[in-house]
Order: C-alpha cells, then structure tokens, then sequence
C-alpha cells in the first residue's frame, strides 16, 4: 500500500527515498515536475532541453540516491539542480540568452487564471501587470516568481539566486515598491496578496 505524504513533509519523503521506497520517489516526482518544467522556461525556449534536462535530473537522484545529503526543501534542491542543468547545457552549446522571467510568471498566471479572465476589467488588470513587471529588472522578475509564484522563503530564494538573506529580501521589496508605482493598491493586492 502506498504511504500518504504530507504535503509539509518534505524532510520524510526525502528520507524515505534515500533509502530506496519507490512511493516517495514517486511523489517527489509528480509533486515538483510541472513547477520544475515552469522554472526551467526562463532560461531557454528550448522546451527538449527542459524535458531532458529534468528527466536527467531525476535518473541521477535514483542513481546516486545513497549518497545525497539531506533536505527539508525538495523543489529548492530541485530548482537549485535545474536552474545549473540547464544552463551548463545551454553554454556548452553555446545559446544561452537572457532570463525571460516575464514570459515564465505570464505564462503561469494567465493559465492559473483563466477561469476568473471573464470580464474586460481583470484582463486589462492582466495588460497593466505586464507592461508594470517589463519596467522590473531581469533579478527583480527571477525574484518576484521565486517568491510569489513558486513560494519560496526569502532564504530558499537567496539560495537558488546567489544571493544573502538580508538582500533577497531587498531585491523582492525594490521590485514590488516599482510594482506598487504602477497600480493603486487594491488593484496590486489583486495579482500579489503579499507575504513576508
């Protein structure tokens, strides 16, 4: 019989497949390959090398699974072994090109949210968030969707882009403050109920 998982238990899934259960195996896969697949559209449009390169990176955590660390945070280690997957693939092959973190948070949200678009008034909501997150910097978009889009913690999110705490937490604020110039405030909590 399969165990049930919590959806908080990362640490037990974690252990469990370290030491060998296929069930966790399982569910660490089906819990994270779509947001895996998400994060892995901002740094190329190649969508094979998105597929491989996660597919890979599955086969090594099978592979070398006695000899991996642990974690309390799966999709952060997931991310963290994407993210450099990808982009040793895409400089070895020489085309690795500029994050397009916008097209990755659009692509998410306007297919999360199309049952609400009904009405003229939330898709021109949609249109002025778009042309508000264009004026953000490509850090400050890469943040603002590792924040709020995957949810990560401000120290996941230092972690998977190189960065301290203390200024992770900057970079979101400085992103929603320019994100807060663009729209009144009730029309910013619509897309972005923030947490801290």
């Amino acid at each position: 019989m399969a165990k049930e998982y919590q959806i908080n238990s990362d640490t037990l899934l974690w252990n469990d497949f370290i030491e060998g259960k296929e069930d966790a195996f399982r569910v660490i896969y089906l819990n994270h390959v779509q947001a895996l697949y998400r994060f892995g559209c901002h740094f190329t449009d190649d969508k094979a090398l998105i597929k491989d390169s996660i597919h890979d990176i599955f086969i090594d955590l099978n592979k070398y699974r006695i000899g991996l660390g642990k974690t309390n945070n799966i999709r952060l280690y997931l991310f963290k072994a994407l993210k450099r997957k990808i982009i040793k693939s895409t400089q070895k092959r020489g085309i690795f090109g500029p994050i397009d973190i916008e097209k990755l948070i659009f692509t998410y949200t306007i297919s999360a949210e199309d049952d609400l678009v009904e009405n003229e008034s939330e898709q021109l909501r949609f249109k002025q968030l778009h042309e508000a997150m264009s004026r953000l910097s490509t850090r400050q978009k890469e943040a603002i969707y590792l924040k709020f889009v995957s949810d990560l913690s401000y120290e996941d999110l230092g972690k998977v882009m190189k960065l301290s705490y203390q200024s992770a937490r900057n970079l979101v604020f400085r992103g929603l403050e320019k994100l807060r110039e663009s729209f009144p405030k009730s029309m910013f909590l619509f897309f972005y109920p923030i947490k801290t």
